[in-house]
């Protein structure tokens, strides 16, 4: 019984210990205020603090969610794009046979979509509210802006690389032949060289046989 009454006493010091703590920062918390000239301040609630960190939390939650869902979407509707504008192209330059639509192909596959992503996300960018955070929506058509022209941009270098490698593989061809049409030249004017010194010999033996005779 004694040692229940102690700890029942040691609680309840405990406890008026707390509230003086308690009252003495509210109070110097009020001068402090009153010395601002604003409201006095009241003890934050403990409830309330709870509440508005379980409403961070979720709204970060919220915002990752909305990120990872805006980028996927957008990532996958750039490729969808792309994909689609370089299948009609492709159609056009098989129809085309060996027109503009079918030499040309290359660039045409990789150039409306490099210009036109361009040209989107500075659409977008301009319209993005300096006060109000981009919807997930907005991220998303900023996302697929974005990566639409990067991925026609990377067309239309791959493709201007192959066709300098190309044209440098023809001029190295024709480099080549010009060196051989060169040799077959030489070969030919040693041969007709040739020719004319065995002409200029039989002409000299006919002339020495007739005065022979």
């Amino acid at each position: 019984m004694a040692k229940k009454n102690g700890s029942l006493i040691r609680a309840l010091k405990t406890e008026s210990m707390e509230r003086r703590n308690n009252d003495e920062l509210a109070a110097k918390a009020n001068m402090l205020a009153m010395g601002r000239g604003s409201v006095p301040w009241d003890a934050p609630d403990a409830s309330k603090q709870l509440a508005k960190r379980k409403k961070e939390a979720d709204s970060a939650e919220n915002s990752k969610l909305r990120i990872g869902l805006s980028d996927l979407g957008g990532s996958a509707a750039a490729q969808g794009l792309n994909e689609g504008w370089s299948y009609l192209m492709r159609v056009a330059g098989k129809a085309s046979v060996d027109g503009f639509m079918a030499t040309q192909n290359d660039y045409l596959q990789a150039s409306l979509p490099a210009v036109g992503g361009l040209i989107w996300y500075l659409i977008e960018l301009f319209g993005v509210s300096k006060v109000k955070a981009p919807s997930g929506f907005k991220m998303g058509r900023m996302e697929a802006a974005k990566m639409l022209g990067n991925l026609g941009l990377s067309k239309f270098l791959a493709a201007l690389r192959s066709r300098t490698a190309e044209t440098k593989k023809e001029l190295e061809g024709a480099r080549a032949d010009a060196q051989r049409v060169l040799a077959d030249n030489k070969v030919m004017a040693e041969n007709l060289q040739k020719l004319q010194q065995q002409l200029v010999e039989m002409a000299k033996k006919q002339g020495g046989g007739s005065g022979g005779q």
